[in-house]
């Protein structure tokens, strides 16, 4: 350990401190869990933090002076995430918002070749280009269901005999996602952090270059296809920066959006024709798990949207999943035309 200036993805030792009376649980780097009751020394990383629903916490433009007793704070909940506070929701949020809890530094984790961050353990795939079909969940805010949904989709198109590749592209760490994503039934499962990024807020420029990693390593590991999941909303944690990769959007064959009301999915197709530009044939609206399907589909009728999925019906999720498989190409290998017309009929 040593002292230094810190920036996003950088390694820092340092105390966490669970809330009085309470514990705390975290999750190593092989998502095992730990349940902490009193203080204890961990390995956690520098990152900015900007939610809706949960804790925004950020680091200076210069970078973050790490010594013994720098204090700054715990803002992702399990993932390990630390920063300086800028604000935390209310502990009574229906969001059931993550912790915000002290953390007293030690020091920046470094070796000889310098400070030690999650960027060395970027993956390498053994592929150039991506050569599969990808499926990208969204939303039109965090909160809205996108994991769970992701989840369910993962295990039909698993169900047909597709080796599901699922990645938590954007947002702030991604772990639990990833978990939820594996137990749905992914063969194979990334996140941002795999790519050496943290978070994919601020600069977006190494959204732009490492990102596109996480596709070609699924596709090297196996996968027949790709669930990507963005996280928070469209316009968030650079989302429309992956709608400017052409590599990821000629693979994608659906955009899947929850959408909260009529009005977000309005905005949705406002946004998407100034700005995002994905083909609307290939877009598909879901209304969200937290609403009243019956009357979501009549306000969303009344925006122009005349088919909208129930991500609460089963039905309808069997529906979308054969949707999902009439989108994939002809140009796909034979295996995969071959589960096309399986999950077709």
């Amino acid at each position: 350990m040593e002292p230094g200036r810190g920036h996003a993805g950088d390694l820092v030792v340092g105390i966490v401190e669970p809330p009085p009376g309470a514990s705390l649980r975290l999750l190593d780097w092989r998502r095992k869990p730990h349940l902490l009751e009193t203080p204890c020394p961990v390995v956690a990383v520098l990152g900015p933090r900007d939610s809706s629903t949960h804790v925004c916490a950020f680091l200076p433009p210069e970078g973050l002076a790490v010594e013994v007793g720098t204090q700054i704070y715990w803002v992702a909940g399990e993932s390990g995430i630390v920063g300086c506070l800028e604000r935390a929701p209310s502990a009574t949020s229906v969001h059931r918002p993550e912790h915000a809890l002290p953390f007293r530094c030690s020091g920046l984790l470094a070796d000889a070749a310098g400070i030690l961050s999650i960027g060395r353990f970027t993956v390498r795939p053994s592929i150039g280009r991506l050569g599969i079909p990808i499926v990208m969940v969204a939303a039109t805010s965090s909160e809205a269901g996108k994991t769970v949904f992701a989840g369910k989709l993962i295990n039909r198109l698993a169900r047909y005999g597709l080796r599901v590749g699922a990645i938590k592209v954007t947002g702030t760490g991604g772990v639990r996602d990833s978990m939820h994503h594996a137990a749905s039934g992914a063969a194979i499962t990334l996140d941002q952090v795999d790519a050496g990024l943290i978070t994919t807020h601020g600069d977006p420029s190494p959204v732009r270059e490492k990102i596109p990693l996480l596709f070609r390593q699924a596709e090297a590991s196996g996968a027949d296809l790709i669930v990507a999941e963005l996280g928070g909303d469209l316009v968030s944690a650079n989302n429309p920066v992956i709608f400017g990769l052409p590599e990821l959007m000629e693979r994608t064959i659906r955009l899947l959006v929850i959408t909260n009301d009529a009005l977000a999915a309005a905005g949705v197709v406002a946004v998407n024709e100034s700005r995002l530009h994905f083909p609307a044939a290939r877009l598909r609206f879901l209304s969200s798990p937290f609403r009243n399907h019956a009357g979501m589909a009549r306000r969303m009728d009344q925006v122009g949207i005349n088919r909208v999925f129930d991500p609460c019906s089963g039905e309808d999720l069997d529906r979308l999943a054969v949707d999902v498989c009439d989108g994939l190409s002809d140009k796909t290998d034979t295996r995969l035309s071959r589960n096309r017309l399986r999950c077709a009929r």
